[in-house]
């Protein structure tokens, strides 16, 4: 029966999650998919999360607990241990829905597909909200442009595409997701978009999408800075030159506010420095730049 499916690659990161991986666990073996790898990656937690994986671990491709150099790096460790035609990681905060294997395999059964995209459940103990994943493509996702939705866990890909398109960056530890769908898009951007619930995403105080925010904005922009840097994506570096250029340009302005200098002299400074920034420098943005400095305020 196994062969009439397509083998599907999950890996679990985990480190002390031992009150949710067991949730997680449960819905990836209950799914009952008949061609399934599940790996688990665990950094070596010191909670009762080893406790639970060993309850488990007859159903595991394969498992350890060992320090690793982060979510990336356990990925990838376990990415390099997969041999299924479909692959994503779950977190191990989050859990499946019911079925969600079975429709995405069917919707990679058309081989022009080379993603698969659904829709995530993001709850915490106060709401929810279901998120499509939709408009996804390179540059869609890199300007976060109109209409674009994207969370990970509900985006699924051909695991052979993946070292293709360069695999996980493990320098990044934050923004690593977003890194490796903005180069696979680019290289494989057939998506077929489903509109069937595929995962929860929980948020809580300690999930890096709650608390470390700053963090990922930082790598975001190391992230466009090192594609532009890339011949192999040259077709985007006109957008990552124009995300370079806002970036910097936007960190000018907001210096400039923050100074006790007169309006004037805030003038001055920004018409010195406009001609270095010409694609983003004659915008609105700078006009309401302007006026935040005639208002006194900090932008």
């Amino acid at each position: 029966m196994a062969n009439n499916f397509p083998k599907i690659s999950i890996v679990t990161a985990s480190y002390n999650q031992g009150q949710f991986i067991e949730e997680t666990i449960q819905s990836v073996l209950y799914q009952n998919y008949p061609n399934l790898e599940y790996i688990i990656i665990d950094g070596g937690s010191t909670d009762n999360s080893v406790d639970i994986i060993k309850k488990y671990q007859q159903h595991f491709t394969y498992w350890v607990s060992e320090k690793d150099k982060g979510q990336a790096n356990a990925i990838n460790k376990g990415l390099q241990l997969c041999t299924g035609e479909i692959f994503n990681w779950l977190n191990s905060d989050d859990y499946l829905e019911s079925g969600a294997l079975h429709k995405i395999a069917a919707a990679f059964a058309d081989e022009q597909v080379q993603m698969v995209a659904g829709k995530v459940r993001n709850f915490s103990t106060t709401e929810e909200e279901i998120i499509p994943n939709q408009r996804l493509s390179a540059k869609g996702l890199m300007c976060w442009e109109p209409g674009v939705k994207f969370v990970q866990p509900g985006v699924w890909m051909r695991r052979a595409l993946i070292e293709q398109c360069g695999g996980i960056d493990e320098q990044f530890h934050y923004a690593f997701d977003w890194d490796l769908y903005i180069r696979y898009l680019y290289c494989f951007p057939n998506v077929k978009e489903l509109d069937d619930l595929l995962v929860h995403f929980r948020l809580h105080e300690n999930s890096k999408t709650q608390s470390l925010s700053e963090r990922f904005t930082v790598e975001e922009r190391k992230i466009i800075e090192k594609i532009y840097r890339l011949p192999a994506f040259k077709n985007i570096h006109a957008v990552c030159d124009y995300k370079i250029q806002k970036t910097k340009w936007t960190d000018f302005l907001s210096e400039v506010s923050k100074t006790d200098q007169s309006f004037l002299k805030k003038v001055i400074a920004t018409v010195k420095r406009i001609g270095a920034f010409p694609r983003v420098g004659y915008t609105r943005q700078t006009a309401g730049a302007l006026k935040a400095f005639w208002e006194g305020r900090e932008i």
